[in-house]
C-alpha cells in the first residue's frame, strides 16, 4: 500500500498508515475464506452502516464515536470527517488511492469511525460517478462514429482491474471474462455484426440503406 497522504494540515502521515495498517489486518482476517458472493455481501452490510439516516439521533450517536488510537492526530480526522458529514467542512479523504479509502470504508475495526467511514465511502463514490461519466460520454461517441462499443469495454475493464477487491465484489463474478469476450467479439452494433463485417439482413443499417427504397422515415424503422 503507498504511502497515504494526510487528511488535514496537522495529521501525522505515521498515524494515518499505521490505522490503514491495522484497519486492512483486521479486514483480511475478517473475509479469510469469504468466497465472492460472501465477500459481496459483507461489503453491503458495510455500506448499510455507512449510510446510517441523517436524522438528529444517528448524527448525534456517530459524532460521539472516538477512532482507535484516539490520539490527537486520529481525533483531527474524526472530527473533520464529521464536519464532513454534517456538510461543514470538505471531506478529509479527498487525494486518497481507492485502496485507501477501501480499507477505511470498510473497516469494522474500530480503528476509523463511522463518519470516517462515511467519508472515505462518499469520495471513493463521488470519484466512481465522475469516471462513469466521462467513460459513457466517450462510449456514446465511439458508437456513433463506428457503431462499436469495443474502446468502452477496454476501459470499463481497465478500471476494474484497478479497483480494490473489496469493490470489485461488488460486481458480478464472471464480470471480467464477459468484458473480455465482449472485446474480443468486437461487435458493431451498427451493422449486427462482428469485427468488420458488413451489414446483416435486419440490421439499422441495413434497414436504413434500403430505406428510400421503401419509403420509409427513422421514426418508421424504430417502431418496426
Amino acid at each position: 500500500m503507498q504511502a497515504p497522504a494526510a487528511v488535514a494540515d496537522d495529521v501525522v502521515i505515521s498515524t494515518l498508515a499505521g490505522r490503514l495498517s491495522a484497519a486492512s489486518a483486521a479486514t483480511s482476517a475478517t473475509i479469510r475464506g469469504y468466497d465472492h458472493a460472501a465477500l459481496g455481501a459483507w461489503v453491503n452490510g458495510n455500506a448499510t452502516d455507512i449510510l446510517y439516516p441523517l436524522d438528529a439521533e444517528h448524527k448525534a450517536a456517530a459524532a460521539r464515536q472516538v477512532p482507535q488510537p484516539n490520539d490527537a492526530a486520529a481525533a483531527k480526522s474524526a472530527a473533520a470527517a464529521t464536519a464532513f458529514v454534517d456538510r461543514k467542512g470538505p471531506n478529509p479523504f479527498a487525494g486518497l488511492s481507492r485502496e485507501q479509502l477501501s480499507a477505511i470504508s470498510n473497516d469494522d475495526s474500530g480503528t476509523f469511525t463511522i463518519n470516517e467511514r462515511r467519508a472515505a465511502f462518499t469520495q471513493a463514490y463521488d470519484e466512481e460517478q465522475a469516471w462513469r461519466t466521462q467513460v459513457v460520454a466517450q462510449a456514446m461517441q465511439e458508437y456513433n462514429t463506428t457503431g462499436k462499443m469495443t474502446n468502452f469495454f477496454k476501459s470499463v475493464l481497465a478500471h476494474f482491474n484497478t479497483l480494490p477487491q473489496l469493490e470489485q465484489s461488488q460486481y458480478p463474478a464472471n464480470y471480467a471474462s464477459d468484458l473480455e469476450d465482449k472485446i474480443k467479439l468486437d461487435f458493431n452494433y451498427f451493422n449486427h455484426a462482428a469485427g468488420n463485417g458488413g451489414p446483416t439482413p435486419g440490421s439499422l443499417a441495413d434497414l436504413l440503406k434500403n430505406q428510400d427504397k421503401k419509403g420509409l422515415d427513422l421514426f418508421d424503422l424504430l417502431i418496426r
